[in-house]
């Protein structure tokens, strides 16, 4: 979960993961970004469109094939309001160099919980 102090950057980074997360959770056979991702100077909107997942339709893909992928669905899916809560996230505003660690930051951090909290599908 997004700790109160944390910029809308490393909020954006963490709502990337949880949507790469879902993606994964849908399809199998997708992977998580690699480096590639976090190249360039888009905006965070620009790199979760990217992934060219909807939250929504990764749910229900995920319910299709039920058990633990179903319920680490469900949790990530109800973790995504929780990254909002706190205000909203840049959407035009490109995400430089001099951000892009942040960005990083939330990313590795939502990934870590997301690992930690389903290991043998994440790990």
């Amino acid at each position: 979960m997004a700790e109160e102090s944390e910029s809308q950057v490393r909020r954006s980074g963490r709502l990337f993961a949880a949507v790469a997360v879902l993606r994964l959770l849908a399809d199998p056979g997708k992977r998580l970004p690699g480096a590639d991702a976090f190249t360039g100077k888009d905006s965070p909107e620009q790199r979760i469109s990217a992934l060219k997942s909807n939250p929504y339709e990764a749910l229900l893909e995920a319910r299709k094939q039920g058990g633990a992928r179903w319920k680490a669905a469900m949790t990530v899916f109800r973790s995504l309001p929780g990254l909002l809560e706190q205000g909203p996230l840049p959407h035009t505003d490109t995400i430089g160099q001099d951000r892009l660690p942040d960005f990083i930051a939330g990313y590795d951090a939502q990934l870590a919980q997301f690992k930690e909290d389903f290991p043998t599908l994440l790990g």
